[in-house]
């Protein structure tokens, strides 16, 4: 691998994904110093992937694989700790979002999707919380694209169910 083309590349994902990558880990663990270490973290091991001659077939994806395999390990460090389900702090995060006017559908789509096989949430968070492609995604968590399109599939379509069946 030509290393002259590394650090543009280093560059232009940094300046692309670090906002989305805060995001995502700031979705997962609150507004804390952790997070901007996590995102230093994920260009690191990156950069260490490309300095060992890691080919990449989706860089972003890649990069967001870095960055669950960091979270999960983060959350496993903290549960030594202290003790906190993860759909607690995700149910913590939501609880920030402000929220102009009450709507049933809304809490009945949140109830729906953390129901969800904790997969297919991740499938729908990459998706349309951070913007990722079916090709990025299938990077990310290490599986075809084709069982991207299913998870997200039956994901939304049971959102849509609940959310009919309550109208």
């Amino acid at each position: 691998m030509d290393t002259t083309d590394q650090p543009p590349l280093l560059e232009r994902l940094f300046a692309e994904s670090a906002g989305d990558l805060a995001r995502y880990f700031t979705r997962r663990h609150g507004v804390s110093a952790v997070v901007q270490d996590l995102v230093q973290e994920t260009f690191l091991q990156m950069a260490r992937g490309l300095k060992e001659g890691r080919q990449l077939k989706c860089a972003r994806g890649y990069l967001f694989g870095i960055a669950r395999h960091l979270s999960q390990a983060a959350w496993e460090r903290k549960s030594r700790e202290v003790v906190v389900p993860f759909d607690t702090v995700a149910a913590m995060a939501d609880a920030r979002a402000p929220v102009a006017v009450k709507d049933d559908r809304v809490d009945a789509a949140r109830d729906t999707i953390a129901a969800l096989a904790p997969l297919q949430r991740e499938v729908l968070e990459l998706r349309f919380s951070q913007g990722l492609s079916y090709a990025e995604i299938a990077e990310a968590l290490g599986i075809p694209v084709g069982t991207v399109r299913s998870r997200l599939h039956n994901a939304v379509a049971a959102v849509r169910e609940r959310l009919e069946t309550d109208s």
